[in-house]
């Protein structure tokens, strides 16, 4: 922005936010109340009308960037005085720093400040009492989507800490160099005050060790409120650089801050500091691990022994009296597998939340899984419910990569690479348009990157990198020779023919507001002469990425990495990812998706290019984690702990793929018990082999004329529910069915042997009914129940795709990997059943509202008619089941088994040993 856009649009917002305390304007009042003060305010600061319609663009984004409420499962400990934070003294300097900083530098709403306060107060009270004088070792963790806003809440935690007497903040900020260095430089700026280049370089004089930064600029300006810093964005902890600045904590005056990677050696010598001159030290310490999931639980539980980083940070906690430790992290699936009870002595050995397990509202403005890859609906789960964003997503199709990045290849690929995918020249052409746009738009110094992630493999990252970078080189020398010509003489030019194709196919000058020749002539080269290449792994190390040294001019780059870019590291102004890598895990996806978060003044130009099975495990995970986020929320309301959560998550159907992952490497068979109460588990995975569908096919059809035979079996049509019922079917009939069905190894919730072991020991399970639910295929489907009779079977519609991630697999229902529509439970319950439940769900009834107590347990047989046509050699009908076990008093578990060894045969992911990143 220019200098008088930037009062404009300050003046605008303060006066409309003044206007509107008690609610928020709309949109159109936002746009009617800039009108009105762009006329009284033209004379003194004159803006073009393009620069207005910038500023009016903007106003929305920042004034209603509204904020939820946290929800919290707390222990019920006696010992602990919640409320503590709001009956302590203390005068708020730091706290009311951060605060004004961000309303008047950052241009938060008075709203967002206000619930980020209200936020934090609570989560203060979960904290341990620094003013009590009594020992303490507290235990949370907060959850927050990826890329959020967490690191402005635990910032503020630390200011507000601070206010009230904590002497110690370590914040382990994530394994890489250039992930502490981000997160030293975010708490130099809105926590210190000072930039931290040479506070530890005692070359430096006083002048260059104490350079105001962010908070330091907002006065007023209290000489003896200072945060004294034991490392630096040049410097993690090194106990040599501390002693020659002759730093301890004994003569502290204030309160001391480490930002620290999380390294086995770094946490070592740092606990070795801490307590060189006595064992417990007396000072409150909080410590913050951001990304609490990555390298801090212990998952070599087999021998029970922490790993050596979950052993340093516990040494750590334990070496101060007063101790506060506080996960942060976007994906709890580690943090929730943790065994709450490997504690001794009453002392937490092991880094369970057991305190406080906090769910952070999710911003009104953010574009997270939700808005991206959208909802799965209750009522048909073939249909999802697009997102707001999810034209931002182009496929990158299986067939493009066979001579490129195919899966779970080695490092040598980097041997045989010599050029790029289309879809990716296509992905770095569309990344030069969007930054001559949002020059366009009067952000010339903003940050702006582009992500490519094609491989873990550091060998072939760099020869990607230069393949890109000699690209990019090309583009640019085309642009700076041919750019000014006459259109009709540039267009002849391949490069800017291929720009314009793909102004065109994304329909730019729409968006843009821009004709082609304006950007061709005036903008496009003086946007892409600046964009740099640059790859992101280990062997580059942290100055790969140094958005701090362009801070006053925006940095524009090409990011080239593997797992270095998917865990905590945030790409400034990212507005293009390509993203060709292939996962089973919850967290790694979420985690790699590094394109969730903020994207304000260019929401309508940032894509993603994905991998085809990428974008399925996507909506599949969008899903599970929102059933994660409401199963807290309703445990919250029954005031439950942190404990009765995690277990109840662990004993999930939908937590196998957790365990699964976290024992593969060590290659075990682990047994572990599965709540079936209220769920409804199905072979939504099937082979990939023409004999084992036929003979599943066959198995049904034999099991339905086998049921219909039966005495005492009812069967009847159900209109309402539009299903074949048999009623009393004893349970032997499903028993039977269970054990010969055969479904993929990786179909983890429907394990044949467990399930039949359940249903045979269960006296609530003798008896069944068993459906045949009618689809929308017109065509008829005569199934033979005796040599006299048939009924008429509507197959329903599903597509079958093979699975690019685990080997000889087909997926049901594509990208939801589901068989039936949701709610499918309600066969063979009555119809005023059904309406009744449903009226009490409010209209959202799920597959757990029907399955209620007293009801008999279903068998649903389903009839499938494939439609993917490039599905070959199949037949054209598929049988797949579900069961669905009924709630009761209390919650029954199968013993299920999780075969690491066995499973690992049939994945094709890239990510089994996910700890060894970027390998070279």
């Amino acid at each position: 922005m220019t200098k008088n856009m930037e009062i404009v649009f300050n003046q605008i917002r303060q006066i409309i936010e003044t206007k509107y305390t008690n609610k928020l304007p709309t949109v159109d009042q936002i746009y009617s109340e800039a009108e009105s003060l762009r006329e009284i305010l033209k004379s003194m600061y004159p803006v073009s009308e393009d620069e207005f319609e910038s500023i009016k663009k903007r106003l929305p984004e920042n004034i209603l960037h509204s904020i939820g409420y946290a929800d919290t499962l707390r222990m019920r400990d006696s010992s602990h005085q919640y409320g503590w934070y709001k009956l302590s003294e203390n005068d708020g300097f730091f706290w009311n720093r951060y605060k004004d900083y961000l309303s008047s530098k950052k241009k938060w709403s008075r709203l967002v400040v206000e619930r980020l306060h209200k936020t934090t107060e609570d989560i203060m009270d979960d904290l341990g009492n620094p003013q009590s004088g009594e020992p303490f070792q507290r235990r949370g963790l907060l959850l927050g989507d990826v890329q959020s806003g967490k690191t402005a809440t635990y910032t503020a935690i630390c200011n507000k800490a601070t206010d009230t007497g904590y002497r110690v903040i370590i914040v382990l900020a994530g394994m890489m160099e250039n992930l502490r260095i981000q997160t030293q430089e975010r708490l130099d700026a809105e926590f210190v005050g000072l930039d931290s280049k040479y506070t530890l370089d005692n070359k430096a004089d006083s002048s260059m060790r104490n350079v105001p930064v962010g908070v330091g600029k907002v006065p007023p300006f209290v000489s003896n409120k200072r945060i004294t810093r034991f490392t630096s964005v040049s410097t993690d902890f090194n106990a040599s650089v501390i002693k020659s600045n002759g730093l301890n904590l004994n003569d502290l005056k204030g309160t001391a801050l480490f930002v620290v990677k999380k390294n086995k050696s770094v946490l070592n010598n740092l606990f070795k500091w801490l307590t060189k001159d006595e064992d417990v030290l007396n000072l409150p310490m909080l410590l913050i691990d951001d990304e609490a999931d990555n390298a801090s639980v212990n998952t070599n539980s087999e021998e029970m022994d922490p790993t050596a980083i979950n052993a340093a940070i516990n040494k750590i906690l334990r070496a101060f009296k007063q101790t506060t430790y506080m996960g942060i992290t976007a994906t709890p699936f580690a943090n929730i597998f943790i065994d709450p009870q490997m504690a001794e002595d009453g002392a937490a050995k092991d880094l369970f939340p057991r305190h406080f397990l906090t769910l952070l509202p999710t911003p009104e403005r953010y574009i997270g899984a939700d808005k991206i890859f959208g909802n799965g609906s209750e009522d048909d789960w073939n249909d999802r419910v697009e997102g707001e964003y999810s034209s931002s997503v182009i496929e990158i199709k299986n067939e493009e990569q066979e001579d490129f990045f195919v899966f779970k290849h080695k490092k040598e690929l980097a041997d045989e690479l010599y050029e790029l995918p289309p879809s990716l020249y296509e992905a770095i052409g569309y990344f030069c348009l969007v930054n001559a746009i949002t020059d366009y738009r009067y952000d010339v110094n903003e940050h702006r990157s582009m992500m490519v992630n094609v491989s873990r493999y550091t060998k072939v990252q760099l020869v990607t990198s230069e393949l890109i970078k000699e690209y990019v080189n090309q583009l640019r020398t085309d642009l700076e020779n041919y750019s000014k010509l006459a259109i009709e003489q540039a267009m002849k030019i391949k490069s800017i023919r291929m720009f314009n194709n793909i102004w065109k196919k994304y329909n730019l000058e729409e968006i843009a507001n821009l004709s082609w020749d304006i950007l061709l002539k005036e903008y496009l080269f003086k946007a892409v002469r600046r964009i740099e290449v640059r790859p992101v792994n280990q062997k580059t190390g942290a100055k790969s990425l140094d958005f701090y040294n362009y801070k006053n001019i925006g940095m524009r780059v090409i990011a080239v990495g593997g797992n270095s870019l998917s865990r905590g590291l945030t790409l400034e102004g990212l507005c293009v990812s390509y993203f060709y890598r292939n996962t089973m895990m919850y967290d790694t996806l979420l985690q790699m998706g590094r394109w969730f978060g903020y994207r304000n003044n260019y929401d309508d130009l940032f894509k993603i290019w994905i991998g085809e099975d990428a974008v399925g495990w996507y909506a599949y995970i969008t899903d599970a984690f929102n059933e994660l986020k409401k199963e807290l929320k309703n445990m919250a309301m029954q005031n439950l702990t942190p404990e009765d959560f995690g277990l109840k998550v662990r004993q999930d159907p939908g937590a196998l793929i957790v365990t699964a992952k976290n024992k593969m490497r060590s290659g075990t068979k682990v047994n572990i018990p599965i709540t079936l109460s209220k769920r409804m588990v199905e072979t939504a995975r099937l082979w990939n082999d023409v004999d084992i569908i036929i003979d599943n096919n066959t198995l049904c059809e034999r099991t339905i004329k086998c049921v219909n035979l039966m005495g005492r079996v009812a069967r009847y049509y159900d209109e309402y529910t539009k299903a074949y019922i048999w009623k009393n079917v004893p349970r032997k009939a499903i028993v039977d069915l269970v054990k010969e069905y055969k479904s993929h190894p990786w179909n983890l919730n429907f394990q044949s042997i467990a399930l039949a072991d359940f249903i045979e020991n269960d006296n609530s399970l003798e008896v069944w009914d068993v459906a045949i639910p009618m689809g929308s295929v017109e065509e008829e489907y005569p199934l033979v129940l005796s040599e006299t009779e048939e009924i008429q079977i509507h197959p329903e519609k599903r597509k079958i795709t093979s699975d690019g991630t685990f080997g000889k697999m087909l997926k049901v229902n594509d990208r939801h990997v589901r068989v039936g529509m949701g709610g499918c439970t309600k066969i063979g319950l009555e119809e005023n059943t059904i309406k009744e439940l449903r009226k009490a769900a409010n209209g959202k009834a799920t597959d757990k509202t029907y399955l209620i107590e007293g009801r008999y347990p279903l068998a649903l047989i389903h009839l499938m008619k494939n439609t993917n046509e490039e599905l070959r050699g199949f037949p054209e009908y598929f049988y797949a089941i579900g069961l669905g076990f009924p709630g009761g008093k209390s919650e029954k578990s199968a013993s299920y088994v999780v075969n690491t060894t066995e499973l690992k045969n049939y994945v094709t992911v890239d990510d089994i040993n996910d700890e060894d990143d970027d390998v070279i």
